[in-house]
C-alpha cells in the first residue's frame, strides 16, 4: 500500500495552504480598504454639501425623495436606468440636479418611445417580409425548424413586452393589446 503523506505531498499541501491564506488575506484587506474608500468618498461629499450651505435633509424629505426616485425608476427602461446611474456616478449629481436631469430624460425618452410606437407596425411588416423571404430559400425540414424558431422568438418577445407593459401602465400601446 502506497503512503500518501510523502515529503512532496506535504510540501505541495503547504504551498497550497499558503496560497489560499494569501488570497484570503488579500481579499479581506482589499475589502476593508475598498469600504474605507467608499466611506471616505461619501463622507467627503456630505461634508462638502454641508459647507456650501446644504442642510441635512429631514427624514420625511429623504423618504419623499426615495419614493420619487422609486417611481421614476419604475417608469424607465433598462437603457434609461443605466444612463441615469452612469450620470449620477460619473458626474456626482446632487439631488436637485438628479431631479432636473430625470425630468429632461423623461421628456426626451417619451418622445423616443412615441417614435418607436409609431414605427412598430412598419418594423413588424418588414420582419414578416424577411421571414417570408428566408422561408422561401429553405427545404421542407428547414421550414419546420425555422417556423419553430420563429415561434419561440415571438413567444419570448411577447413575454418581454408583457413584462415591460406591466411595469409601464402609462404605455397606451400596452393597454390596447
Amino acid at each position: 500500500m502506497k503512503n500518501w503523506f510523502t515529503k512532496e505531498f506535504m510540501k505541495a499541501s503547504a504551498v497550497l495552504l499558503i496560497v489560499f491564506a494569501a488570497g484570503a488575506g488579500t481579499g479581506y484587506v482589499g475589502g476593508h480598504k475598498y469600504a474605507e474608500y467608499k466611506f471616505q468618498v461619501e463622507y467627503t461629499s456630505r461634508v462638502q454639501a454641508s459647507r456650501i450651505g446644504a442642510a441635512a435633509p429631514s427624514a420625511s424629505i429623504v423618504r419623499s425623495q426615495r419614493a420619487r426616485k422609486a417611481r421614476s425608476e419604475r417608469r424607465r427602461s433598462r437603457g434609461e436606468k443605466r444612463f441615469m446611474r452612469r450620470l449620477e456616478r460619473d458626474l456626482n449629481l446632487n439631488a436637485a440636479q438628479q431631479a432636473d436631469v430625470d425630468r429632461a430624460l423623461g421628456r426626451h425618452y417619451e418622445r423616443i418611445r412615441d417614435i418607436r410606437r409609431s414605427m412598430r407596425p412598419q418594423i413588424n411588416s418588414i420582419m414578416q417580409e424577411i421571414r417570408r423571404d428566408v422561408r422561401s430559400f429553405l427545404d421542407d425540414a428547414q421550414k419546420i425548424s425555422f417556423d419553430k424558431m420563429v415561434q419561440k422568438f415571438e413567444e419570448r418577445r411577447k413575454r418581454r413586452w408583457r413584462k415591460y407593459r406591466k411595469h409601464r401602465p402609462d404605455d397606451p400601446a400596452g393597454q390596447s393589446k
